[in-house]
């Protein structure tokens, strides 16, 4: 009797092993793999399919602290006649796949603000931030508004731009039902014979919608033009030009690949047909020449943010190899 308790004994610790082996082993099957049971009408086996893979737009909370440029809110600002229509409905297209919302806001008639208007801007766009509660990308028709001015986080902006010339043509076949006798870029493009009398409108220029709301940054000069591109430097990752479409977008997957992760192969698959542009009536060489001239700040502006664009792609192709 006494050698049979023994043997029970020394068998104890073994059975005990033995129940912890296949309870964790029970455990660990069902951590790894995870399946439903799909049965038919047709036969009577059990039909094993993983359970399928849904996209979770994250909360804002959930991505944690942010910095002082908030790169889960994006802003587009965009600029009339510079075809901004381009992002914007890529943006509304991309914001299943990559897991963002896209919301297009009011009151873009008014595109120049006070400093009052600007601060009911950023609450307006905080708002909408507290009410979505998910990575979000805005546009609307606004000059630049520094947020941070107002002790707010300031959204990515990104932008898109047109050669001057082809832009101010572009508004002028537009609107040549309202034509403005006083503007003198629409005096030269209806090549008129006396434009003496009119001036530049700084409403239809491209640098105050980088350079802001300050009454300075409508007067066409030096101050106007380095404030753009400090604000470029500071707060837009990219600025794309619209007659290099392709590297502007590119460079926005590469840079933002949050809102635009598979934005060039969206492009090609969706819009480049129905974007494929025709070319507007052309002026008199004469007349470009005179544009290009009154509108010089705006050229070099263009051609500043053209270099950064191609800077940026050359860079993006030292990373990965030439293409």
């Amino acid at each position: 009797m006494y050698r049979k308790l023994r043997q029970q004994w020394l068998l104890m610790p073994i059975l005990v092993m033995l129940m912890f082996s296949g309870s964790f082993l029970f455990t660990k099957n069902h951590q790894v793999k995870v399946y439903y049971v799909k049965t038919t009408v047709r036969t009577t086996e059990a039909a094993f399919s993983a359970v399928p893979v849904k996209h979770v737009t994250k909360s804002l909370v959930e991505l944690g602290k942010m910095d002082e440029i908030n790169k889960f809110v994006l802003f587009l600002n965009q600029i009339p006649n510079c075809g901004a229509e381009v992002l914007i409905f890529l943006l509304q297209k991309m914001q299943g796949p990559n897991n963002y919302r896209h919301v297009r806001l009011k009151g873009g008639t008014n595109r120049s603000l006070t400093r009052i208007e600007q601060e009911e801007f950023v609450n307006d766009v905080y708002r909408v931030m507290r009410d979505e509660a998910v990575p979000l990308s805005l546009d609307r028709q606004l000059h630049f508004v520094n947020f941070t001015s107002f002790d707010k986080q300031s959204p990515t902006f990104i932008n898109l731009i047109r050669e001057p010339a082809d832009k101010a043509l572009s508004r002028s076949f537009y609107n040549n039902k309202q034509s403005d006798s006083d503007d003198l870029i629409q005096c030269l493009i209806q090549e008129k014979t006396n434009c003496s009398g009119a001036k530049i409108n700084p409403h239809h220029l491209t640098v105050p919608y980088f350079c802001g709301h300050d009454p300075k940054c409508l007067r066409n000069n030096q101050w106007a033009l380095q404030t753009a591109k400090n604000n470029v430097e500071k707060y837009y990752p990219v600025v794309g030009v619209l007659e290099e479409l392709n590297a502007t977008l590119e460079v926005l997957e590469h840079e933002i690949p949050y809102y635009f992760k598979g934005v060039e192969n969206m492009y090609k698959k969706k819009m480049i047909d129905t974007f494929n542009r025709k070319k507007s009536k052309q002026p008199q060489a004469t007349t470009r020449k005179r544009l290009k001239r009154i509108l010089a700040k705006e050229y070099d502006f263009y051609n500043w943010v053209k270099r950064r664009l191609f800077k940026q792609l050359q860079m993006l192709y030292g990373d990965h190899g030439a293409h």
